[in-house]
């Protein structure tokens, strides 16, 4: 049962699409000078869900919001091979890059971050999901509450 004060603002899930794991690459100018690249999956992935955030909360007058938030993010795989490959900082933090300036101002808001992978067996595809709360003391001190059970 979900404790009402710990209900998310956003839950958004999209199947049959894998987030692409952030990966940054670098180049050495002629002038010496090196630039950071990223991969162009990666940026058309983060571009893609930036702007359908965007689209989604139009309207929407607390998001993006500056406050701290909670981010939980699932990845459902029905390969039992991409479900070992899986490096779940990396597709995260392509997540949390495509969310900034559509759900808050700046990643460094993400508070509390909770990344799972599950494996579907026989299921036709795979997904991504994750959730957003925008955290009140009251919130923060629940969600902890709870997170501190999953320890025991």
């Amino acid at each position: 049962m979900l404790i009402k004060a710990l209900q998310p603002e956003i839950v958004h899930i999209e199947g049959n699409t894998l987030v692409p794991a952030k990966a940054v690459c670098y180049k050495k100018e002629d002038d010496g000078s090196i630039t950071e690249r990223t991969k162009p999956r990666t940026h058309q992935f983060e571009n893609g869900l930036k702007e359908k955030m965007k689209e989604e909360l139009k309207g929407v007058s607390i998001f993006p919001t500056s406050k701290y938030i909670f981010l939980s993010i699932t990845y459902g795989l029905n390969s039992s091979n991409e479900y070992k490959k899986l490096d779940l900082d990396n597709r995260a933090k392509t997540i949390l890059d495509a969310l900034k300036g559509a759900v808050y101002e700046d990643d460094m808001q993400v508070k509390v971050l909770l990344t799972d992978k599950i494996f579907l067996e026989n299921k036709p595809e795979s997904y991504y999901q994750f959730s957003v709360k925008i955290l009140d003391k009251k919130s923060e001190k629940l969600l902890y509450k709870h997170l501190s059970r999953i320890g025991r």
